[in-house]
């Protein structure tokens, strides 16, 4: 809310949108107020189409113009006047879904909005210590790769493409005919002189392959050089591969604590719905499936003969006791003996 609207009611007046008739409305603010009539009466062109919209077209309209280009114009309502008014949005009435991944944020669709804001106005810390994040500069992650990988290969890489669908048949082209050699491309370091064929609708990392360093005397300039390059070609990220492992750094976001580096805030790490934000642990859902041993075997004093295993118990198929009785011959265990 604006200081300058705050405890000033939001005034309408001279309404005259759709089926309105010149009506004016006085509404007070930091209240739940519930528009109400009958059908027609015109309750969604005083929300929507006056007070919603002239909020909206107001705030497109103290942006840049080079912002504007892409949200396009917003005919102001057909309202005299419209007093005391913030940027406003607008919550839809949607049936409720079944799917584990609709939540609150999802169905009134605030969550597009959330995810925004915290990408663009969000103040980053680290997880691990709770200190502000920031970015690295290259001699830091120098000195923190010399300092905690001495005397070990190092692969430098520069991130062009992270968890994103696609073929990028023309990013490939493009960088053999800007003379690199190698590519990782999902964990796997590639030569572009072969053909690679990228399924399109599967995400994909791919970075460029720009050196592989022993981190030894006289090797630390050739590899800060590396550095900085992988800085310049992959929009402020660098990736070092040590093995099966890769630490990713960032010259704007990183810990330099706790050695915790974080891509550049955007909306999607905020999205549980998508692989770039959602936990890991969850996949985004909120919740895990496990087997409990105890429901599956509930009485060990049980034989599996005598249906030890509850789920199989009381079938009538053949193919779990038939399948249980090869494991028994290939393992040679019983099946008359007690689980415990």
């Amino acid at each position: 809310m604006n200081n300058k609207n705050k405890g000033r009611p939001l005034i309408v007046r001279g309404a005259k949108e759709n089926n309105l008739r010149n009506i004016d409305v006085e509404i007070p603010r930091e209240r739940l107020v519930v528009v109400t009539g009958v059908s027609g009466s015109g309750k969604s062109t005083l929300a929507h189409d006056i007070i919603c919209r002239e909020g909206q077209r107001r705030f497109v309209e103290s942006l840049s113009p080079y912002a504007r280009q892409y949200l396009g114009r917003m005919d102001r309502p057909q309202v005299e006047t419209v007093e005391g008014l913030s940027p406003t949005i607008a919550i839809d009435q949607k049936t409720i879904s079944r799917n584990p991944r609709s939540t609150v944020g999802t169905i009134t669709e605030i969550l597009d909005l959330l995810r925004l804001l915290y990408a663009r106005l969000g103040t980053p810390h680290c997880p691990e210590c709770g200190e502000l994040i920031e970015g690295r500069s290259r001699e830091q992650i120098v000195l923190h790769a010399w300092h905690h990988h001495s005397a070990k290969d190092v692969t430098i890489c520069a991130p062009i493409v992270l968890e994103r669908k696609g073929e990028y048949r023309k990013e490939l082209e493009d960088l053999r005919e800007q003379g690199f050699q190698r590519v990782r491309i999902d964990g796997e370091i590639l030569r572009l002189s072969e053909e690679i064929v990228l399924a399109r609708y599967e995400r994909h990392t791919i970075e460029i392959v720009l050196d592989r360093v022993k981190l030894v005397d006289g090797k630390r300039g050739r590899f800060a050089e590396a550095v900085e390059k992988a800085l310049s070609l992959g929009n402020g990220l660098v990736n070092l591969v040590i093995g099966d492992e890769a630490t990713l750094f960032s010259s704007r976001l990183g810990c330099t604590s706790c050695s915790v580096t974080i891509p550049e805030l955007e909306p999607r790490l905020f999205s549980f719905n998508s692989p770039f934000g959602a936990c890991e642990e969850c996949e985004g859902i909120g919740i895990k499936l496990n087997v409990d041993p105890n429901l599956v075997i509930p009485n060990e004093k049980k034989s599996i003969a005598d249906g030890a295993i509850e789920p199989w118990a009381k079938t009538t198929t053949l193919y779990y006791a038939q399948t249980l009785g090869s494991l028994a011959k290939h393992y040679d265990f019983s099946l008359e003996e007690k689980w415990s």
